[in-house]
């Protein structure tokens, strides 16, 4: 993530602009240090970050400024987020070495425009060792929290998560997806990625959820229970993602409601921490079991049709297995149900796939910009008492039901059929998103959700008969068929009606409050490009292309893989 350097030049002209501003900013006339600017206000306001978005005029719909900031481009720094417009945020990233404390103090004590400050802060220490990288964060947060001004900010290091370990308990904070350690374990010899979560005092998980990324498992790697490696790409960062979220709600006040604004507001809010991760479509960097002709020096590639050699895979058994732009979009909604409060994007790394593009299909995922269906979440996400409707990564599928601790595997890997969900009793609704990226059929039962039935099967009234016996004709089941390949939005509406023991809506049957399904839609159908050609990023695809240097790439390894 190194930035353009900056001439002798353009600094001086930066330092004359920084003493502009301080001086346009001399009449701020409030004092009490601000709570963090809000990303998400459902059902109609929402924030994304996005690493090459660093000045505000660049800065496209939804998405906030997040300038790069060093030692030497204060002034231009601080230009950028006195020119956002009064309703965005205001971040920064740091990645390309510790800010002095004088420069920190500029930029964490400055009121911008309209009294805002910093409130939220990347940083992406990659030089020395872990140990080093966790020191110079410590630095950081310490320079943010010790500031007068910024010092309610979320501050947090690209994947540097509360993490135990890589293991199939999903509730305890394991990683049940992952490949070898966590990127932060032996930070200090014996010490766990937790630890150095702790000891950093970040309150913010960036986690690195990139598709392809070498840190998973997936078909290629000979580890993961589904023939399919689109399965891979697209449950195995749910799965870290959830993993994260359950370790901030069990430990971090993660799940914590700080909606009140009373007099403990920010401290609440500070001490509420948030998941805001890192995300792409595709990131294959270093994983040279995803690199179709097998061959990193002309960058790693993976080219649906193409033979996997290395992973005994035909070009058959290749093709379609990209995850589509509506497979990302449906991700991204995953990710929001499932308790992220925001996504930073990383480049596309899709060869075609533009950043305009890429921004588009996380406004899609999110908050429905193009489909009402999907918008429709949004009203539910306004109520105060929204929950979250699941955070399984074993799903009933197909009638087979696996322990939640995930001892006996996990039937989301094995099916590549996964649901997250959103309900407000007071709205008396939900909403539910299934996924099947699977080549073959499924069928999937939610069994309950906050102690009332989901069925998906209806007449006048409900049946009571919630078996799968695996036949052709499903009319006696509460189980609903997920088709391969496909998304559907699910809207149930709490009802209290007749509820029958048999599937003619006749005869016997008591009176019962459950969820009955409204609503079935196909939704983010837009995945024609699951044959598309995966890359690390088209920057470093390009270099290495033309010049065959690994240079920049061996630099920012981490970042990307």
């Amino acid at each position: 993530m190194s930035g353009l350097k900056r001439t002798r030049g353009q600094r001086l002209v930066g330092t004359i602009a920084s003493a502009a501003v301080v001086g346009m900013l001399g009449n701020s006339v409030a004092t009490a240090a601000p709570a963090p600017a809000t990303l998400n206000t459902p059902p109609s306001t929402y924030w994304f970050s996005d690493w090459e978005v660093k000045t505000n005029v660049a800065a496209p719909a939804n998405f906030y400024p997040t300038p790069n900031a060093n030692n030497g481009n204060v002034a231009a720094v601080q230009g950028q987020l006195n020119s956002a417009p009064a309703n965005k945020p205001l971040g920064i990233q740091v990645y390309e070495g510790s800010l002095s404390n004088a420069t920190a103090s500029s930029l964490f004590n400055t009121h911008y425009t309209g009294d805002k400050a910093i409130s939220y802060v990347f940083a992406d220490f990659e030089q020395g060792t872990t140990g080093q990288q966790v020191s110079a964060v410590q630095g950081l947060v310490n320079q943010v929290r010790g500031s007068k001004w910024s010092t309610n900010a979320y501050v947090g290091q690209l994947d540097l998560t509360p993490l135990k370990g890589v293991g199939p308990d999903v509730k305890g904070g394991y990683d049940p997806f992952a490949r070898g350690p966590l990127p932060y374990d032996n930070y200090i010899s014996g010490k766990k990625q937790i630890d150095a979560y702790k000891a950093s005092k970040v309150n913010m998980a960036n986690t690195a959820l990139y598709p392809g990324n070498s840190s998973f498992r997936n078909k290629s790697t000979f580890d993961w229970a589904n023939k399919n490696i689109r399965t891979g790409l697209f449950v195995a960062p749910i799965g870290r993602m959830t993993a994260v979220q359950n370790s901030l709600d069990k430990d971090f006040h993660g799940h914590s409601d700080s909606k009140t604004n009373d007099g403990d507001f920010i401290k609440l809010e500070k001490d509420k921490h948030k998941q805001i991760p890192s995300v792409t479509r595709f990131n294959n960097s270093g994983n040279n079991s995803l690199d179709t002709d097998n061959n990193p020096a002309n960058g790693w590639q993976f080219v649906p049709g193409a033979p996997l050699a290395q992973a005994g895979l035909s070009g058959t058994q290749t093709q379609n297995q990209m995850m589509g732009r509506g497979d990302f979009s449906a991700q991204v909604l995953h990710y929001r149900m499932r308790g992220a409060y925001s996504v930073m994007l990383f480049e596309p790394g899709v060869v075609g796939y533009s950043k305009a593009q890429m921004h588009n299909d996380v406004r899609d995922g999110w908050f429905g910009q193009s489909d009402p269906h999907v918008a429709h979440i949004n009203n539910i996400y306004a109520q105060k008492d929204s929950k979250r409707a699941t955070m399984t990564l074993n799903p009933i599928v197909d009638g087979v039901q696996l322990s939640d601790d995930g001892k006996s595997g996990f039937r989301s890997e094995q099916t590549g059929t996964i649901w997250s969900g959103e309900y407000s009793k007071n709205l008396k609704q939900l909403d539910i998103l299934a996924s099947n990226l699977d080549t073959i059929d499924h069928m999937v039962k939610f069994g309950k959700i906050d102690a009332y039935d989901v069925f998906t099967l209806t007449g006048t009234g409900a049946h009571a008969n919630d078996t799968y016996d695996g036949a052709s004709n499903l009319t006696a089941t509460r189980n609903i068929k997920i088709e391969a390949g496909l998304h559907r939005l699910l809207q149930f509406d709490l009802v209290t009606t007749r509820v029958y023991n048999n599937s003619n809506f006749t005869g016997s049957g008591h009176t019962k409050t459950i969820w009955l399904l409204n609503q079935n839609y196909q939704v983010f159908t837009n995945n024609a490009g699951r044959n598309d050609t995966g890359i690390p990023e088209p920057t470093t695809f390009g270099i290495l292309a033309t010049a065959g240097s690994m240079a920049v790439v061996c630099r920012r390894q981490r970042r990307k893989a």
